[in-house]
């Protein structure tokens, strides 16, 4: 896809992080972005904020679990701006890796309140935009692309980050196989994965979204989610690439029809010995987790 200008843009997870990166670049590339989020208020701030800087912006608050309302997302981008050229399924979920669920059980220990809510957003939301959206774009006979945020994680193996880790992969295989199938049609839309590492955003925090029916059982009475919430921003914001830098390579990787998108700080390395291990028939070496932070 070369093409941006006057064009539309979809982005779930659109009020923070890579989200909100991803529709400032293209809004700067002369698209018309539409921003869709859970949080109400974070998402008006970031429209508002787009609208004062000259873009054509719209925000629609959207949980991307729920088809429905993807649904509705597609309809009000459609009635208002005529059509989708790039939906970026972004929005994503911590899970067994938040600092607001439980950390380092077995992976037979989780609740399946952890299990059910990370699959929800992080896969389920993703296929949920694929299936919604990309009829609409075939049908438009235009160019388009669609970018599934997946992560390293999608990539990688180890005791760590089961849950999490697992939806990542079921990301990666998914959008390997929507890549593949339009490409057999000769279709104008392609595919992307988008793999970041470790970078500055408020994943860490997901669970300050998380809907109460999937929190209770899950921590201590008494526990300030608010505070915790905060002092885990803080603490993930220290290092990590920023999502103004992943944004650009996305754009990039748009233009070059470039599937797989990895962020300079993704252990390559680790993936090749995962795949030499798997070609080769032989056992990972198993090592206590490598932290993350020091």
């Amino acid at each position: 896809m070369q093409g941006f200008k006057g064009k539309v843009a979809v982005v779930t997870g659109g009020a923070n992080g890579i989200g909100r990166s991803l529709g400032k670049r293209f809004a700067e590339e002369g698209m018309k972005v539409v921003l869709a989020d859970i949080e109400e208020e974070a998402l008006a701030k970031t429209v508002d904020e787009f609208t004062r800087q000259g873009f054509e912006v719209a925000g629609v608050r959207t949980d991307v679990a729920d088809p429905a309302a993807i649904e509705a997302l597609a309809n009000q981008t459609v009635e208002r701006f005529g059509g989708v050229h790039i939906l970026c399924n972004n929005a994503g979920v911590a899970g067994d890796l938040d600092f607001l669920s439980k950390r380092g059980e077995r992976i037979w220990e989780h609740s399946m309140k952890d299990w059910k809510w990370t699959f929800d957003i992080n896969f389920w939301g993703v296929v949920h935009g694929i299936r919604t959206f990309t009829p609409i774009m075939l049908s438009q006979g235009q160019e388009g692309h669609i970018v599934n945020t997946a992560s390293m994680a999608g990539l990688l193996s180890g005791p760590t980050a089961d849950i999490y880790g697992a939806t990542k992969h079921a990301v990666v295989r998914i959008t390997e196989a929507l890549y593949h199938q339009l490409k057999l049609d000769h279709s104008p839309v392609s595919a992307s994965v988008l793999c970041p590492g470790i970078i500055k955003t408020r994943i860490y925090s997901s669970g300050r979204n998380r809907p109460g029916a999937l929190f209770e059982g899950d921590h201590p009475s008494g526990t300030d989610l608010r505070q915790q919430a905060a002092e885990a921003d803080t603490y993930w914001a220290k290092d990590g690439l920023s999502p103004d830098e992943v944004a650009g390579q996305v754009l990039q990787s748009i233009r070059d029809d470039q599937l797989y998108i990895l962020t300079r700080d993704v252990p390559l390395e680790r993936i090749s010995e995962r795949t030499e291990n798997i070609v080769n028939g032989r056992n990972p070496r198993v090592t206590q987790p490598r932290p993350i932070r020091p």
